[in-house]
């Protein structure tokens, strides 16, 4: 960084510790004021999103992102001033009164900058692209995000929520700078875009060591010892529901796994988070025991709750998990389903610009509902009390209102009540469905009935996962309902998936989160129903996938399409699970799973491309933590590696590498090519070249030992251009292709020997390349014997 831009950014960063200065609100007025004259609607008053809706009649200047905004902010020589959240985010709607409601506030941000508003859930990318910046500015990101731009698009400087006169102040600052040092300015955009585009690449960590089972137990090991035995979960305040961790977890199936999981859905299930009267689950608690959640609720949240729900209850049979996850369906069926087709996003955090207004009780709202006897046991239950256990997070102001939620353990709370604990719940939710009909006469937060793909897609899992493990053909029914929605309303002119439904505002193409979860949910539910028609679309979306997302040459899925989707400073990719799983882990998970299920190598490959792309993330322990999806992915490819190991054809051992190879059938028709499927284990610390090497080593040659009956053909190798790169790549790999016999080979046995040579590497140095001979059982027949090695080679 140069002198220059280094000063600019210090003058900058005097405002960054008031990304998260939030103090009292000021003091109300003793006498409310007349209500203010309507004021005039702005450009976003005709956007599809209501985030965007929201802020229609401010007096700042927005305008949507697009090419509009972009042009007049060249054309006048103006910075931008980006303003990046979204409906349910509580402290946009705080951001949105203390400053863009604000006159003065407004007209500060109209005369010097070029204003725009986006909703984060319609562009992701935007979103990624100006959060990573932030993340480097400041070291920490949320929303509502704050963004200065050049015209041209290149952040200079950036944070989240600034209280209002904090806001004025830095925007004075920005004001001057880009009057007086425009060209440090622009450095500083320059210096910074292009370490965002350095950051898309890849992780830019050193390569992992160890096997893949060295990596997922090493994963596992950094999940216990950061686990709260407590409270469940991770971490303290503010504390979120770790969803790829409990998958992660429960699909581990040891002891110690299967007991972290269960404690965080049980401390899910008792706290105030969990939204006790309507069912499902708020998006996060403010402190570390699960009782004061902000109160927006989010369907992905809820979709991937109720995953794990299901999951860990076919592991251990305990009907309150059950419970929790058809209550949170049932709320999301009755509260979050569209007319049109589809379910909405999110529920708002405030209601009236009170947060939690909706949620919490007293207890002679209690008793306004219930016989005394019933009113009781209820306030007892749910720790209902006159005194209140609601703290408002940012004023510490004590609201003398209760959060429902069980204060003690569900098991000790019926025993205090005279209950039997497997009884509990059947005296209690009658009672709650009195209280949730009560509720519902309330004022009620608002929707955000953006029908999302990626989200949409979440559920359809949850949904088929749901209809299969609990057997409700009911779950199914709305699975069917929502895939046929997805297919048929999701769908632009070119016959690919939209990341909203058609006709609901500009067509905006889906990205690579939006193909991998619709996928997976299709592939869920194919498995649900044994459906053909739901794997099919899955496996044509995987496609699609594959052929606009993947990085061919660095490996793993962009977020982004290029030619399909804008331009922006950088294409980046989402390995960090946000709390969505990350496209690249999620992925990689689906195409094990494809191809497990077709035995088509080209899912495969494609899986082990990404897994090789990050693997580095995965050998660091805090970097892992970050990318459990990515670890389940490994997992699930380590568990069809185990499965399918015991039945090799031929084994071989030369130093630190080991080879085992199978052939799918032992007698074949001459002029027929029969498949063959080679597993390569390399010991830890070492790696292999792949069919092109780096200068001065020797790259892999895989061919037939002389006299051979015949010709190798489609040979795939992991990656294009090598198998593993200074120690990046899988510890274990396949290596698949065919045997095609000549026209008039002669009945009888023939002599099939896989030569394989691999030169191992460490960090520094190589070996001279180890030479392995694998001889395979085959004939020359009449007629092809029986397929063999399902796990193998598929079905």
């Amino acid at each position: 960084m140069s002198h220059v831009a280094r000063t600019v950014l210090v003058l900058l960063a005097l405002a960054a510790p008031w990304d998260v200065a939030i103090g009292a609100p000021p003091p109300g007025d003793a006498v409310p004021p007349a209500a203010p004259a309507p004021r005039p609607e702005n450009r976003l008053a005709s956007e599809r999103s209501p985030y965007l809706r929201q802020h229609r009649t401010n007096p700042v200047d927005w305008w949507p992102w697009g090419p509009e905004a972009l042009a007049r902010a060249q054309r006048e020589g103006k910075p931008i001033f980006l303003s990046i959240g979204y409906a349910a985010c509580h402290w946009c709607h705080v951001m949105e009164h203390e400053s863009f409601e604000d006159e003065g506030t407004a007209a500060l941000l109209n005369e010097a900058f070029v204003c725009v508003k986006v909703d984060r859930e319609e562009r992701p990318d935007l979103d990624r692209t100006y959060m990573t910046a932030v993340q480097m500015l400041t070291g920490r990101g949320g929303w509502p995000m704050t963004v200065f731009l050049t015209p041209d698009g290149r952040p200079f400087h950036g944070g989240t929520y600034y209280p209002r006169a904090h806001l004025q102040e830095l925007v004075r600052r920005v004001r001057e700078a880009w009057a007086t040092r425009r060209e440090a300015v622009d450095q500083q955009a320059s210096l910074l875009a292009g370490r965002v585009r350095e950051s898309a690449v890849g992780p830019g960590l050193p390569p992992a060591q160890g096997s893949d089972r060295e990596l997922v137990l090493r994963l596992a090991a950094a999940l216990a010892r950061a686990f709260d035995p407590v409270h469940g979960g991770y971490g303290g305040r503010p504390k979120f529901p770790p969803h790829s961790e409990l998958r992660f977890l429960v699909e581990q199936g040891d002891r110690e796994s299967l007991a972290m999981a269960r404690r965080t859905l049980e401390a899910l299930d008792e706290g105030g988070i969990h939204d006790q009267v309507g069912g499902g689950w708020h998006r996060y608690s403010t402190d570390a025991t699960w009782l004061v959640p902000h109160f927006e609720k989010m369907l992905y949240d809820n979709a991937l709750l109720v995953q794990a729900c299901v999951a860990l209850h076919g592991v251990t049979g305990e009907p309150r998990l059950a419970r929790a996850a058809r209550r949170a369906l049932g709320w999301l069926v009755r509260e979050m389903k569209r007319p049109g087709g589809g379910f909405a996003s999110s529920l708002d955090a405030d209601t009236q610009g009170e947060e939690g207004l909706t949620y919490t009780w007293t207890p002679g709202q209690v008793d306004a509902v219930l016989p005394p006897s019933d009113a009781a046991f209820v306030r007892a239950a749910l720790d209902v009390t006159p005194a209140g256990n609601y703290v408002e997070e940012a004023s510490g102001h004590a609201t003398g209102t209760s959060i429902p939620r069980l204060a003690r353990p569900l098991a000790d709370t019926a025993r205090a009540l005279g209950v039997e604990p497997d009884a509990f719940h059947a005296r209690l939710d009658p009672l709650l469905e009195r209280l949730r009909t009560a509720r519902d006469q309330r004022p009620q937060p608002g929707l955000d009935d953006k029908v999302i793909a990626c989200w949409n897609g979440l559920l359809l899992s949850a949904l088929a996962e749901a209809g299969r493990g609990l057997r409700e053909p009911a779950w199914l029914e709305e699975a069917r309902g929502l895939a046929t929605h997805l297919l048929e309303r999701h769908r632009g002119p070119d016959g690919r998936l939209l990341r909203f439904p058609r006709e609901s505002g500009p067509a905006i193409p889906g990205f690579a989160e939006d193909l991998v979860h619709v996928a997976t949910g299709l592939l869920d539910l194919h498995e649900a129903t044994g459906e053909a028609r739901w794997r099919e679309a899955s496996l044509a979306m995987a496609a699609d996938l594959l052929e606009r997302f993947e990085d061919r040459e660095a490996g793993g899925l962009w977020a982004s399409a290029q030619g399909t989707h804008e331009a922006l400073i950088a294409r980046g990719k989402e390995a960090w699970d946000s709390p969505i799983p990350s496209d690249n882990g999620a992925g990689a998970h689906l195409l094990l799973r494809l191809a497990r299920r077709t035995g088509d190598a080209r899912w495969r490959l494609a899986a082990d491309r990404i897994l090789a792309a990050y693997r580095p993330l995965l050998g660091h322990e805090q970097a892992s933590r970050g990318v459990v999806a990515l670890g389940r992915a490994l997992a699930l490819r380590l568990s069809i590696d185990e499965a399918a190991a015991p039945a090799a054809d031929a084994a071989a051992q030369q130093g630190v590498v080991r080879a085992s190879a199978w052939i799918e059938h032992v007698e074949a028709v001459p002029g027929r090519t029969v498949r063959w499927a080679l597993r390569v284990e390399v010991e830890p610390g070492w790696h292999v070249n792949g069919p092109v090497a780096l200068p001065g080593q020797q790259a892999a040659r895989l061919d037939l030992a002389a006299p051979s009956p015949g010709e190798l053909v489609d040979v795939q190798w992991p990656t294009a251009d090598g198998v593993a790169r200074a120690g990046g790549g899988p510890a274990s790999f396949w290596v698949r292709g065919g045997l095609r016999l000549p026209a008039g080979a002669p009945h009888g046995p023939l002599r099939v020997v896989l030569r394989l040579a691999l030169q191992p590497c460490d960090a520094t140095s190589c070996r001279p390349a180890e030479t392995l001979e694998l001889a395979l059982p085959l004939r020359s027949a009449p007629s092809d014997g029986p397929p063999r090695h399902a796990a193998v080679f598929g079905r």
